[in-house]
C-alpha cells in the first residue's frame, strides 16, 4: 500500500508531526538551558524552523537545525528575554501602585502604563519573527520595526491576536493538545502572519524602487 505524499491528509499529518516534535524539542532544550536561560532561545529556534517550513524547506534534520538555531540566537534571545521580564515586572508594579492614586494623576499613570502594555504586546507579536528573518539587525532596531509593522498592519495584528487567543483556548480546553502543540503552534501562527506582513513590505519597497529606477532613466516623466 502506497501513501500519496501530495494528499491533504498526508500533509496535515506531516505538519502535526513536525509541530509536536518541535514543541517537545523546545521543552527539552528549555530544561537543558536551565529554563531561565533556555526558554527564550528555544522560542526563537521554534520560529526559525517554522519559518523554514513556511518557506517550503523540509529536507533537514529537525533536531540538528533546532540546535544550530538555539546556539546561534542564545545570547540575543536571552537579552530579549531579560527586557521582556523587566518590562513585565515594571508594568505589574505600575498597575499595582496606580490604585493608590486619585484624580488626574491616576489617569495619567494608568494611560501611560496601558500605552506601554500595548506597545510591549505588539513588539512581542513580531520581534521573534524579525530576529529570525533579519538576524543581522540589532535588537533595538528589531523592536522598533516590530512597532512599525504592527502600526502598518493593524487589521492583520488584530487577526493574529484573535488566532492566537483561539489557539490558546483550544489548548486550555484540551490539555494534551497543549502539551504537544502550544509553543510550536503559537510560533507557527505568529510566523505565518509576520511573513505575510514582511512580504507586503518587501513588495511595496520593490514597487517604489522600480518606479525610482524608471524615473531616473526618463521612462516616467512628471507632468
Amino acid at each position: 500500500m502506497q501513501f500519496d505524499s501530495s494528499s491533504g491528509l498526508f500533509k496535515m499529518c506531516e505538519w502535526l508531526y513536525r509541530l509536536a516534535f518541535l514543541n517537545l524539542l523546545a521543552i527539552c532544550f528549555s530544561i537543558v538551558g536551565g529554563v531561565i536561560f533556555g526558554v527564550f532561545p528555544a522560542i526563537t529556534a521554534m520560529f526559525v524552523l517554522n519559518n523554514k517550513w513556511l518557506q517550503g524547506e523540509g529536507d533537514f534534520s529537525i533536531t540538528k537545525e533546532f540546535w544550530i538555531a538555539f546556539k546561534k540566537y542564545f545570547f540575543k534571545s536571552n537579552l530579549l528575554g531579560i527586557l521582556i521580564i523587566l518590562t513585565t515586572i515594571t508594568l505589574y508594579i505600575d498597575f499595582a501602585l496606580v490604585q493608590n492614586f486619585n484624580g488626574i494623576l491616576y489617569y495619567i499613570i494608568l494611560s501611560s502604563s496601558a500605552t506601554v502594555l500595548v506597545l510591549s504586546y505588539t513588539v512581542l507579536l513580531y520581534v521573534f519573527s524579525l530576529i529570525t528573518v533579519f538576524p543581522q539587525n540589532s535588537l533595538i532596531k528589531q523592536i522598533r520595526r516590530a512597532i512599525q509593522v504592527s502600526t502598518l498592519f493593524p487589521l492583520q495584528t488584530l487577526w493574529m491576536t484573535l488566532s492566537l487567543i483561539s489557539f490558546l483556548f483550544i489548548c486550555w480546553v484540551i490539555p494534551g493538545f497543549a502539551f504537544l502543540f502550544v509553543g510550536s503552534g503559537l510560533s507557527f501562527i505568529a510566523m505565518y502572519f509576520s511573513n505575510f506582513a514582511f512580504k507586503r513590505i518587501e513588495d511595496h519597497k520593490n514597487k517604489h524602487s522600480s518606479v525610482s529606477i524608471l524615473s531616473e532613466r526618463g521612462v516616467i516623466h512628471s507632468e
